[in-house]
């Protein structure tokens, strides 16, 4: 017989039921509405006009009012619209174009007319990519008594007896790595100019320049970024195939770089490894100590308390979890969002001010100290203050977008307030995060690394091409002339090789 004991376990259970199902469902309506946004919707985390609706109190930054720049002795030229004039590096093909001699009479009273100067109009023309044979011949020379006979030596090349000058490696090199051309597409444009080039011997190309030069050059680069007092890093999967067509593994490149500042050459390095595990960020370390700029990812931990790393967090991370919330519909992430996008409000002008050259380094770095004292501290006080009220809420599921973006927040607390004390530090990641984008847009090509081997040659390849692209250096010249200095550059001048070293000096020069 059922008791009422009975009966009243048994719907207790089916309300635990119940509400399980709820939360279980409501998850799962916040992932596929993510999910349909990430298909249809706009991918860009700024907000749609109004999205923050009825927290537009909140949302509003403040305005930063930084002091006024010094007075400019020359007034500023207005930037017109108009286009860009071609580079002054290029090279000119001087085409002089006069009217013939019946044109010049005047057609008024018909006498001759005087030269009085010249109209000048540029315009762009491209030669396409072509292979030229450079045919070394060497006269040789024989003692007449049959004693012995002298030729003139042949240059270095890259490899000896090799086919390819070191130019031929370095756009290979280029192409795959800051163009993102497959080797197989690279194969059937050097047949179109008539060269048979195959993908494999362009692989052993590569793997041969990076022995050779890149790796010794990326150590030189390695022990710089480490002497450094503030780096980023972050890291992306990867998917690499296994040896023996054994199928695919997620692999991971690690981005490690210094802090982007006008007045500091920009030090990128990305490593490849089978894993996501502490082993990345330890051994790459090592015995370094400084302030690290990173999301809340666990893999730093040990490394961090080992060395007494100070660790940054990021707002950017912090505020794409809330957008995630709010896109789902959790209306509780409007005005932690808008406080978020207080912090960057009110950095914005100063950045813009730095970019456009109308104040110095120094006096960004004093506006952000009153700024962030003023006015970021204030929005931090509130950011918190909010996370603590949401948390305990019965309707705030850990597992939804608002539950995993306040956790975020909770857990990361202390990071993300470092920059408070130090003006250096930027509030976000990005730029880490951008290095790896490029590897990201690369991938739509390649779609997997072939090998581990692959995957860390790659990664070592676009840390020059990213150094390079920031430097403003010419990828493929660097690595051409690198290749040709390498093996007379002594061991203890391999600085002299790095992306930035070598155009100072090719700048002085």
């Amino acid at each position: 017989m059922t008791t009422a004991q009975d009966i009243e376990a048994r719907l207790q259970e089916v309300i635990e039921r119940n509400d399980a199902l709820m939360k279980e469902n409501k998850i799962l309506r916040d992932e596929l509405a993510l999910l349909k946004r990430g298909l249809y919707g706009r991918r860009s985390e700024r907000l749609e006009p109004g999205q923050l609706g009825i927290f537009d109190e909140l949302a509003q930054p403040e305005q930063v009012e930084p002091p006024e720049p010094a007075p400019d002795p020359q007034p500023k030229k207005k930037r017109g619209h108009g286009r860009a004039p071609f580079a002054a590096h290029l090279l000119r093909e001087v085409i002089e174009l006069d009217l013939a001699e019946d044109e010049r009479e005047c057609k008024c009273c018909g006498k001759p007319m005087k030269r009085i100067g010249e109209e000048v109009t540029e315009r762009g023309h491209c030669i396409p990519s072509r292979v030229i044979v450079k045919r070394y011949v060497r006269i040789k020379y024989a003692c007449p008594e049959g004693h012995s006979m002298a030729t003139a030596d042949l240059p270095d090349s890259v490899i000896d007896g090799g086919k390819y000058e070191a130019s031929v490696y370095a756009h290979v090199i280029t192409s795959k790595y800051a163009d993102h051309l497959p080797l197989h597409r690279m194969e059937g444009i050097f047949k179109r100019r008539g060269v048979q080039l195959s993908k494999q011997s362009m692989w052993d190309m590569v793997k041969r320049a990076d022995e050779l030069f890149v790796q010794p050059v990326l150590r030189q680069m390695r022990e710089e970024l480490l002497e450094e007092r503030v780096l980023h890093a972050d890291e992306t999967p990867v998917t690499m195939r296994l040896e023996g067509g054994k199928g695919t593994k997620q692999g991971f490149a690690w981005g490690w770089r210094n802090l982007l500042a006008p007045d500091r050459p920009s030090k990128v390095l990305i490593e490849f490894l089978p894993s996501r595990g502490r082993d990345g960020p330890t051994q790459f370390l090592g015995k370094w100590s400084g302030t690290l700029i990173a999301d809340g990812y666990a893999g730093y931990d040990q490394v961090v308390s080992a060395n007494g790393i100070r660790r940054a967090g990021c707002w950017a991370h912090a505020r794409r979890k809330l957008k995630e919330a709010l896109d789902t519909g959790s209306e509780s992430a409007a005005p932690l969002l808008g406080l978020v996008q207080r912090l960057f409000e009110v950095e914005r002008p100063i950045n813009e001010q730095v970019q456009a050259g109308e104040i110095a380094r120094e006096q960004q770095l004093e506006q952000r100290r009153i700024a962030r004292t003023e006015q970021s501290a204030k929005a931090i006080a509130a950011i918190n203050a909010e996370v603590e009220r949401l948390l305990p809420l019965r309707s705030t599921l850990p597992k939804s977008k608002l539950g995993k973006a306040l956790g975020y927040l909770h857990s990361q607390r202390a990071p993300l307030t470092v920059f408070l004390e130090d003006p250096r530090i930027p509030i976000h990641n990005n730029d880490s995060e951008r290095d790896l984008r490029h590897l990201a847009i690369g991938r739509n090509n390649w779609l997997v690394f072939g090998s581990q081997l692959g995957g860390e040659v790659a990664c070592r390849m676009y840390s020059l091409m990213l150094s390079c692209k920031q430097g403003g250096v010419d990828p493929e010249v660097y690595i051409a002339d690198g290749l040709d200095k390498i093996s007379v550059v002594p061991a203890s001048q391999i600085a002299s090789l790095t992306p930035w070293a070598w155009e100072a000096a090719r700048r002085e020069g």
